[in-house]
């Protein structure tokens, strides 16, 4: 074992190629780099690039995922690859471009390179509305938007996977939220007098320093683990209207109401009413030990207020 790597990270993966390396990607590159774990990154942000190039990195990619010019861009190899990347925008073309024509660029990429592991990050948003219970990796998928749809698609792309040999592992995120993203914080901070929907639906969140410590206990964990689907989130889902209201009386602001003739952002597409889940994510922690930080909203809230 190289006593220069702590935690065993890279033992067995000592260099990690993340494609978009966005706002997850970009704590995710800290994180490995701070494991001194070689990171390649792929985005198509000039100025991400700027930021990523000041962290070390071993090289940076400035390219759309799904186009396979970046192929031969890379001048290394690397053991693992962390696909978290995000809408191109356009709406659903913008979607299908990244996710799905990012996902088979990968793949057509990985059939010669063979990394030991892919990881893609997809989301909480494919499972159906479960009326409050609590659903598990094992529930039948009925995307309800259009945009969860072709992230499952994605999925399914990956886990059917080609010719490519190495481990295909899900990360089916929940809400995701920390520095620079939290805006039911910003909603209630700015004043917002009526928020959409009833408030009556559960909220599945994940920290993104959270995500980031699972994606990395994955890749600790890569030849223990089995191929395959794993929620993550938090584990404390709590409905909105509770969380509006912590919030409300932890900035001491007035707490806005809530009209259900206004429809929420994560809609259903049937019923224009936000899907109600409660998610589990007892597979991961099983698999990898893996627990989050913050166990629950208030403790993330609170670092973040």
């Amino acid at each position: 074992m190289n006593e220069d790597h702590p935690d065993n990270i890279a033992e067995s993966i000592d260099s990690v190629f993340i494609a978009g390396c966005g706002y997850l990607g970009l704590a995710l590159a800290k994180e490995l780099r701070e494991k001194r774990v070689a990171v390649g990154a792929l985005t198509r942000n000039v100025a991400q690039a700027a930021r990523l190039r000041q962290l070390g990195l071993r090289e940076v990619v400035v390219a759309d995922l799904d186009n396979r010019d970046w192929h031969a861009m890379l001048r290394h190899d690397y053991k693992a690859v962390v696909n978290c990347v995000s809408s191109a925008g356009g709406g659903l073309a913008g979607y299908q471009k990244s996710y799905v024509g990012g996902q088979e660029s990968i793949l057509e990429w990985a059939q010669i390179a063979q990394p030991k592991l892919i990881c893609y990050t997809s989301s909480t948003s494919v499972y159906p509305d479960c009326e409050g219970h609590w659903i598990d990796e094992t529930a039948t998928i009925d995307p309800q938007t259009d945009t969860a749809s072709i992230l499952y698609q994605a999925e399914e792309i990956l886990l059917d996977r080609g010719c490519y040999a190495g481990e295909a592992v899900v990360l089916r995120l929940a809400g995701i939220y920390g520095p620079g993203r939290h805006y039911l914080i910003d909603q209630v901070k700015e004043g917002a007098p009526v928020l959409p929907g009833n408030g009556q639906h559960h909220m599945n969140l994940i920290h993104r320093d959270d995500a980031v410590s699972a994606i990395m206990a994955v890749i600790k964990s890569y030849s223990a683990i089995a191929s395959g689907i794993y929620n993550v989130c938090d584990g404390q889902p709590f409905k909105q209207g509770e969380i509006v209201k912590w919030i409300a009386k932890s900035l001491r602001v007035n707490c806005p109401s809530f009209d259900p003739t206004l429809k929420p952002r994560s809609a259903r597409r049937s019923s224009g009413k936000a899907p109600d889940r409660k998610i589990s994510c007892k597979k991961l922690n099983a698999a990898t030990s893996w627990q989050p930080a913050y166990s629950d909203f208030k403790s993330g809230y609170t670092a973040l207020l």
